[in-house]
């Protein structure tokens, strides 16, 4: 006979589960892209770049024809040009190709726009209730089910 221990184990790994990505999820996709005023110097750090025609077309060696945006960590950025080290490329009709870390150097003539990841709280707190709704729904799931099985688990014949 097997101890009811291990038929409660499951359980417990889903509830553990559920817990380490309700901690986790706020940490990794609270963010949102905002752009930077063309004057300004963009921050280093995790951005996209938007290209004019004639950018890419300047990166057309590197990263293939019709790209539209860049997202990657900006790693200097001088009065003429940005350097990138390029995680994503999307293309005009909004096509996605991962990259692993091309680095590229783009004339700000071929910047169409810069946008910086920024921390958002409205997106963090809507995942953080998301989370928590689905954590009350499966304590409550789990609740109901514990609370139907009833018995000592047993099933044997009675003498």
């Amino acid at each position: 006979m097997a101890h009811p221990y291990h038929r409660r184990r499951p359980a417990a790994l889903t509830a553990l589960t559920l817990t380490a990505w309700s901690l986790a999820l706020p940490l990794v996709g609270c963010y949102r892209y905002v752009p930077v005023a063309t004057n300004v110097t963009p921050a280093l750090g995790e951005s996209s770049v938007f290209l004019t025609g004639a950018g890419s077309t300047a990166v057309q060696g590197k990263l293939g024809e019709n790209v539209r945006s860049l997202d990657g960590p900006i790693t200097r950025v001088t009065g003429d040009s940005i350097d990138l080290i390029v995680t994503d490329v999307f293309t005009q009709t909004r096509e996605r190709f991962p990259q692993n870390g091309v680095p590229v150097t783009i004339a700000r003539s071929n910047i169409e726009q810069v946008q910086t990841r920024t921390f958002s709280r409205k997106r963090t707190w809507g995942l953080v209730g998301a989370v928590v709704a689905v954590l009350v729904l499966a304590l409550g799931a789990s609740t109901a089910a514990s609370a139907s099985s009833g018995g000592d688990g047993g099933g044997g014949i009675q003498p």
